[in-house]
């Protein structure tokens, strides 16, 4: 058998199993049936399917109807192998969002607007996760405070409360907590999601990590639109 079409056929088999037993008890499933069904519940199976889909059809091909006298004739290219690798080492060891770890500015509802907009001016950050009483609450980004400024004739930031700020916030708490064991295509899932939910057509602000996922642990990262979007898919 030609190299590719063995290496390209055993990857094939290493995926449909470890699908089938992860998502179908074990129980055998036709393959494109298989991976909707996979795409359902594993955000990194729904980012390659339409690949999978597009494999499938090959090794149904290379099995049953391209061979003389019992050897496949036809053989993918090295680009197909070498995709298949990578979807398969995905599948197995997804990257996980601690790729996104970082030093988190944040504020608490009673801190000063200045302070916040000192973080935003010298860290180039846009998204300040707001605290109170140890736990995550809110959000608070440039258009927030761009709602506040509109509002008002005179403005003193160094004498108006983060809490004040949202007060007029036209969409608050636009943000979810995630846990930093997560894989970035179930996050990319949730990030892509959220722009169906309430507020419709505005995707979260961030996503904050902690180590548990919970609002009262430690920050252990950020994530915004432009971190994820390259895992987003249709």
């Amino acid at each position: 058998m030609p190299q590719n079409a063995e290496k390209f056929l055993d990857i094939f088999n290493h995926i449909e199993k470890h699908l089938k037993a992860k998502y179908n008890n074990g129980i055998y499933l036709p393959f494109h049936d298989l991976i909707r069904k996979a795409s359902e519940k594993g955000g990194v199976v729904k980012r390659y399917r339409k690949d999978l889909y597009t494999y499938a059809d090959l090794r149904n091909l290379m099995v049953h109807n391209s061979r003389i006298n019992g050897r496949i004739i036809a053989e993918p290219v090295n680009e197909v192998v070498e995709n298949i690798e990578r979807i398969w080492a995905q599948i197995q060891h997804p990257e996980k969002v601690s790729k996104f770890m970082k030093k988190v500015f944040y504020c608490f509802t009673d801190d000063k607007l200045s302070k916040a907009l000192d973080f935003i001016r010298e860290n180039k950050i846009s998204q300040i996760p707001i605290l109170e009483k140890g736990k995550i609450v809110n959000i608070l980004n440039g258009v927030h405070i761009a709602e506040w400024l509109a509002a008002k004739d005179i403005v003193s930031p160094s004498e108006t409360t983060i809490s004040e700020v949202l007060q007029m916030a036209e969409r608050s708490g636009n943000f979810e907590i995630i846990s930093g064991n997560m894989s970035v295509f179930d996050v990319a899932e949730i990030y892509k999601n959220s722009y169906l939910k309430a507020p419709t057509n505005w995707y979260y602000d961030a996503l904050i990590i902690t180590p548990t996922g919970e609002a009262n642990d430690q920050m252990t990262g950020i994530i915004v639109l432009k971190d994820i979007a390259e895992y987003i898919t249709s």
